[in-house]
């Protein structure tokens, strides 16, 4: 008979074990990085203006980046390349001296044209030879202000004006020497713009 006064024993529980492997692995998992990403700033830009497409995101340990007109990476569309660790840019098939590139992976356009309307692609390369890449587009759209009217569409509207002003002048007079039988005078009435003659009526003797 086991005595009294002996400690009780002490199995391991399944589940507390469980419950601190799972917590460890929490503890340990690395967050999540954001996701790269690139944004035009203006969304919508006009002919001339200068558009910047700016990369969010962008990881601490890269190697280099280069940016491609369109959606893929064809050497060919390559516009211009960034090395880290030396600051040199490269200039690629498709530069046209209107793009400049910024460590921070942002890409500038001077004087855009309708022309520059399209997708770019950023691709980046982490020292763990590790290669992303993402998309972003550019809008353009012409420039030439539609607010306002042409000079001669102004002249024509202040033409309508006094030729409607005139008439209108002319019919209340009309209208006014009817209704009092008053003659009319053998003198004209100016309106600026119209001259409006008054015939010369006879009374009876």
């Amino acid at each position: 008979m086991e005595s009294p006064s002996a400690p009780p024993r002490r199995g391991c529980l399944p589940w507390q074990e469980l419950l601190l492997a799972v917590s460890l692995l929490t503890f340990w998992n690395p967050p999540t990085t954001a996701q790269l990403t690139v944004e035009s700033v203006p969304p919508d830009a006009a002919e001339g203006k200068d558009v910047l497409l700016r990369a969010h995101s962008l990881p601490g340990d890269l190697v280099g980046l280069s940016w491609f007109r369109g959606a893929s990476l064809a050497p060919s569309r390559q516009i211009l390349s960034y090395v880290v660790d030396t600051q040199v840019t490269i200039p690629g098939p498709a530069y046209s001296g209107r793009e400049t590139i910024y460590p921070n992976g942002s890409l500038l356009f001077q004087r855009v044209t309708l022309k520059d309307t399209g997708y770019y692609t950023l691709q980046i390369v982490r020292r763990d030879v590790r290669i992303e890449e993402v998309t972003g587009q550019l809008r353009v759209f012409h420039g030439r202000s539609t607010t306002g009217l042409p000079v001669g569409s102004i002249t024509g509207i202040a033409v309508g004006i006094l030729v409607g002003l005139a008439l209108t002048v002319a019919l209340g007079c009309l209208l006014l020497r009817i209704r009092t039988g008053r003659p009319w005078s053998s003198q004209q009435v100016h309106i600026p713009g119209i001259t409006t003659p008054r015939h010369k009526h006879l009374l009876p003797d």
